[in-house]
């Protein structure tokens, strides 16, 4: 079998032209730049730390997702990293339970509680590390019916988060859903749709950058984007290992492992939609183990490095089936540019410093992708004399309830809460139950 023969079926391990990779790895970092800073900022003001603190979050939280996506793109003995273009991140599904461990521990110190955080961050990471070969042996029970609901229940479950950003980001806000904000939204996803329309060649692969870079050029005409904040920081940042110290407690540990839990589950259909996207085996199980456990040492290093729990971006998947680029090597150039930045938090600041709506623009085409991939995968499915349209609409209705109610699970111990709240997780053991029954059952009793 001759090289090329090799390459072009495993399209995932080509490498692309320096500025092809530099600006398709820089798209993507333009894509996830909102979540991964949401997270620190969030934790970092519910405990009251000082914006000092909080800014060296933000470069933690940089770092630690360069470094993670290196770890996933380029691969550790083939042990370790899933060898795909996918973005490493600190996760969302850690904020409710990580916010209520600070809470209980700060006490008149904000610093204790960020010590047990990152504690049970690190444990976590080597419970996801472990946990991974026994989500491998369960890749046979993911077949399209059951990893289609799993795609589109985490498509669903991301649309709101675009629209939210859209309106101006905090529902709370005056001016959230003002003319203003919703016109900058549909200019940038209309910048969007039209370079897609015109454009088959580079330019279409990068159509989300350019029309974030258009949309937050836009808005400085508006008046909506404010870069004043880029003055106020420091040039250079340094993330010393273990800064605020660490402190390890069982019960903070127990509850990231839920979450760690709900993590993984996520993990697992965002990198079978990704393979499904690159044209590698979606069956292969020793790929998905290794990528849950480049996710189990991103966040063991992230209890180190002053971070959080890691998983895989929803939305740069998304990128991935828009533009069609399988090459893991531009995941790996982002993961370079992002480790670069991370030194850098004038730089972190002005990713920061994208106005919400453009990215709210841009994210519902990104997320609405991850919800048609998890629709064209359900179309795979044999409809005819079983029960799998039953089981598709039980399993998308219970996804829907925590995006369409979000406090339907309140009345739930904090476990429950954790579990149930991720409509993802509600979604996918509605499906795997319903799946056992209705077809896996069967067969085993024929």
């Amino acid at each position: 079998m001759t090289t090329t023969t090799v390459n072009e079926k495993h399209k995932v391990d080509r490498l692309l032209g320096f500025g092809d990779l530099a600006l398709l790895g820089i798209q993507h970092i333009a894509a996830m730049c909102a979540g991964a800073m949401a997270v620190p900022i969030i934790l970092g003001n519910s405990l009251g730390l000082s914006q000092g603190d909080i800014h060296h979050l933000v470069s933690a939280s940089f770092m630690m997702a360069g470094l993670g996506t290196i770890i996933q793109t380029i691969g550790i003995k083939g042990h370790v990293g899933a060898k795909l273009p996918m973005i490493e991140g600190v996760s969302f599904a850690g904020v409710a339970a990580l916010s209520a461990i600070g809470l209980t521990y700060s006490g008149t110190d904000p610093i204790a509680g960020l010590q047990v955080m990152f504690g049970a961050t690190l444990v976590s990471g080597l419970f996801c590390y472990l946990m991974a070969p026994v989500f491998g042996k369960l890749l046979k029970y993911f077949p399209p019916l059951v990893s289609g609901v799993v795609v589109t229940s985490m498509g669903l479950s991301l649309i709101p988060v675009a629209i939210r950003w859209a309106g101006g980001g905090v529902p709370s806000a005056p001016n959230f859903g003002n003319f203003q904000n919703i016109s900058l939204a549909l200019i940038t996803l209309i910048i969007i749709i039209g370079i897609q329309k015109l454009s088959k060649g580079f330019l279409g692969n990068v159509a989300i950058l350019i029309g974030i870079f258009a949309g937050t050029i836009i808005s400085l005409f508006m008046g909506v984007a404010d870069f004043s904040n880029v003055g106020n920081v420091d040039l250079v940042n340094i993330n010393i290992p273990l800064k605020y110290g660490i402190k390890f407690d069982v019960t903070a540990i127990l509850s990231l492992f839920l979450v760690q839990l709900v993590i993984m589950t996520d993990a697992t259909g965002n990198q079978l939609n990704l393979s499904n996207i690159c044209g590698v085996d979606e069956k292969d199980s020793k790929r998905l183990v290794a990528g849950l456990r480049g996710h189990g040492i991103s966040s063991m290093l992230a209890g180190i490095f002053n971070t959080f729990p890691h998983s895989l971006f929803g939305q740069n998947v998304g990128i991935a089936a828009i533009t069609g680029i399988e090459s893991r090597f531009v995941g790996t150039s982002a993961g370079i540019i992002l480790l670069a930045i991370s030194f850098f938090p004038k730089l972190t600041t002005m990713f920061a410093s994208i106005p919400s709506p453009v990215l709210g623009g841009a994210g519902i085409v990104m997320f609405g992708m991850v919800t048609a991939n998890g629709i064209k995968r359900l179309g795979e499915v044999n409809y005819v004399g079983n029960k799998n349209l039953i089981i598709v609409a039980t399993s998308i209705g219970m996804a829907l309830i925590p995006i369409a109610v979000p406090d339907f699970f309140k009345h739930f111990p904090a476990w429950g809460k954790i579990l149930f709240q991720s409509a993802v997780t509600l979604g996918c053991l509605t499906v795997l139950i319903l799946n056992l029954i209705f077809n896996e059952y069967g067969k085993n009793k024929k």
